[in-house]
């Protein structure tokens, strides 16, 4: 298995997550989701735990980076792959600040999903 390949469909997967966040563009995170996928991490002092369609209903509900023209850059830090599931590890920066997230992603058939994102504030 050739990991350059791999992680090119680490990273698709990831920019899925990216342009749908920057567009608020539903569809497009649902190409990178796994449909059981969940959300788990930190605004502020708030924890939310959900499964992934909450994420869809807050991309609906609230107007996208392109939109109002705020800032929003998403920058991968790192990859890592095990055979059929990775993490990928990415700054995200937009008007509330910096966090990390971090993606855990499964290979199905030749596909990549990612499955969780935790994320925190950046330290």
């Amino acid at each position: 298995m050739e990991k350059s390949f791999e992680e090119q469909g680490i990273r698709e997967a990831i920019a899925h997550y990216v342009d749908g966040m920057r567009t608020g563009n539903v569809e497009r995170l649902k190409r990178g989701f796994h449909e059981q996928a969940i959300l788990c991490g930190y605004l502020g002092d708030e924890l939310i735990a959900a499964p992934i369609a909450a994420l869809y209903e807050w991309v609906v509900a609230n107007p996208s980076p392109s939109v109002t023209g705020e800032p929003f850059d998403c920058e991968i830090l790192e990859v890592e792959v095990t055979s059929r599931v990775a993490t990928a590890t990415v700054r995200e920066k937009d008007h509330h600040g910096a966090v990390i997230d971090h993606f855990h992603l499964l290979k199905t058939g030749q596909q990549w999903w990612i499955v969780s994102k935790l994320w925190d504030a950046e330290p």
